[in-house]
This record gives C-alpha cells, structure tokens and sequence, in this order.
C-alpha cells in the first residue's frame, strides 16, 4: 500500500516537471528520488489514473515475458519499462528477468502457494485414559503440559476466590452522616 496520496503525488510530478531539481523536490518533500522519477514516468505515460493506488496485479507468463522481450529490444531498464506496462514496482521486472535467466519461461509461472497441513485434533481424554506406560515421548510432553497448564488455571482460580473472600472480609466501614 502507498503511503502517499493521489494528489501529493501528483503535486510533486507537477512541481518536478515545471521546476526541475530531483534532488531538491525529494528534500523539500522528504521523500526518495526514485518515487519521484518512478511517479513521473508513470504519470507522463498514463496520466492522473498511473498515479492512484492499485489493487494487487498477477500477470501470467506471457505478459512477463512479453514485459522482458520489450526491455530487451528496446533496451530499456526496469523503470521506465514498469511504467510503460503500468507495473507498480520495478523490483517485480527485475525479479521476473531473474527468475527468466536461471530457469527460462517455466520459471515465470506462478507457484502456488502451499499451506501447511491441518494438525489432527488432539483428544486430551483419550490420552488421560491411556496408561502411562503405553505413551510414546511425544503424547507424554503432551500429557506433561495439559497438566501443567491445568495447574496454573486452577492455582489462578484458587487466587482469585482467596481475593475475592478477603475482599469481602474487608469492607470499608460507612462514614457517619
């Protein structure tokens, strides 16, 4: 997410585009030189709509390649090829040329995601009926710190009737009118 707004944005494109002084603009505004090339080249190719904050992009295979093909022939960098293409990150073309050089068009595709796999429910009663000698290590530590945790519940409940008896023992006594 941007951390800048539309209009800021487009007030620093203006000013750098009418004033000139890279370096300049980026200390009056404190910000980075390469936000303000990357907004400037993104707005002279697209206009006002380049400048706006963008949804998360996935690109399929071929337009990365497509992407890489036109910085190739053109010979141009990552910046300005981002913003002809309407890219937000100039990184992503960079990563994308990397990932082209080590393993061609196969290594574009996007890789899904894996998630972990769901853990087995785990049935503390069964595991309290089976005898101690029965238990393998690992439902031993498990058995160790359900009753540690049953312990420390029952110690804090135990507290907590102990403060609540006193605090009823001591009550304040009522000021005479």
């Amino acid at each position: 997410m941007s951390k800048h707004s539309t209009q800021f944005k487009l007030k620093v494109v203006k000013e750098y585009l009418k004033l000139g002084g890279l370096r300049r603009i980026a200390n009056l505004y404190e910000i980075n030189t390469s936000d303000i090339r990357k907004w400037t080249l993104a707005y002279q190719a697209h206009g006002l709509p380049s400048l706006q904050k963008k949804v998360s992009q996935h690109f399929t295979p071929e337009f990365k390649l497509q992407v890489l093909q036109y910085m190739e022939s053109h010979q141009l960098s990552a910046r300005p090829v981002a913003a002809h293409f309407k890219i937000g990150n100039m990184a992503t073309i960079l990563q994308w040329q990397k990932l082209y050089n080590k393993g061609g068009v196969t290594a574009l595709q996007r890789k899904p995601k894996e998630k972990p796999p769901m853990p087995k429910p785990f049935d503390i009663k069964a595991l309290l009926k089976k005898p101690l000698a029965q238990l393998t290590p690992a439902e031993m530590r498990r058995r160790l710190e359900y009753s540690e945790a049953e312990n420390a519940y029952l110690k804090k409940l135990d507290a907590l009737v102990q403060s609540k008896k006193l605090a009823s023992k001591v009550k304040p006594k009522s000021s005479p009118n």
